[in-house]
């Protein structure tokens, strides 16, 4: 294909099956194929994969990265790299190409490791065991800027005291924006319209002092107002 043509292509709404391009780190390598096979089923093309952070880090930041010029669109972390947390390489990466979205991938639930990921950067927190689908949908919205939070990880239980504060509509909006949604996409599923929901989802960043969509998801996990259900 040409540059001209994958340029041309690129240009797509990513809301359909855009080809995009990733990046894989991750310490296993029957891990790495076993991604790189089930993600191209979903149009997700893994360029590369790598076994530990610092070949992923020159690869996006030397020559090989060159190639592609700046058609990576996500880095996907594997949360544990060989007793080196993931957490830490997601600066590094943003470090070197500042463009690309990062994800996280992990084998077990950890709330604290989910704040640590958002703080440093990554915009979104995957389960290892999440149905194919389901994760491509999810990296999608990653790479369209979204924050997008497995909902298995928000939290293990609710925080009674502050979760009393807020409306079973608007706890709801809450764990629909962690999961990548616009406002018009949460006002189709719960049946209301955008203003709606704009409204209640206003309400929530007062209660919570927040001024955006990523840090209400980042308070709301850490508050543990969302909930286990998908």
């Amino acid at each position: 294909m040409t540059a001209g043509a994958d340029e041309s292509q690129r240009v797509t709404l990513r809301a359909g099956h855009e080809q995009l391009s990733a990046v894989l780190i991750d310490d296993h390598e029957i891990v790495l194929e076993g991604l790189k096979r089930a993600l191209s089923r979903e149009s997700i093309d893994v360029e590369a994969g790598f076994r530990t952070g610092e070949e992923a880090v020159h690869y996006l930041q030397a020559g090989d990265a060159c190639r592609s010029g700046d058609r990576t669109d996500l880095v996907i972390v594997d949360l544990r790299l060989g007793g080196r947390s993931g957490v830490d390489l997601v600066e590094e990466v943003l470090a070197v190409r500042p463009g690309v979205q990062v994800a996280m991938l992990t084998s077990f639930e950890d709330r604290a490791a989910v704040v640590a990921a958002v703080r440093a950067g990554a915009r979104g927190f995957f389960l290892k065991d999440s149905l194919c689908g389901e994760l491509a949908s999810g990296l999608r919205r990653v790479a369209d800027g979204h924050l997008v939070i497995d909902s298995r990880l928000a939290t293990a239980v609710l925080d009674t005291s502050l979760v009393s504060q807020f409306s079973n509509n608007e706890l709801e909006i809450l764990r629909l924006v962690a999961k990548g949604l616009s406002n018009r996409q949460i006002g189709d599923s719960m049946h209301l319209s955008h203003y709606t929901v704009k409204e209640y989802l206003s309400r929530s960043m007062r209660k919570l002092g927040t001024g955006t969509r990523a840090e209400t998801v980042l308070r709301a996990v850490e508050g543990r107002l969302l909930t286990r259900e998908s």
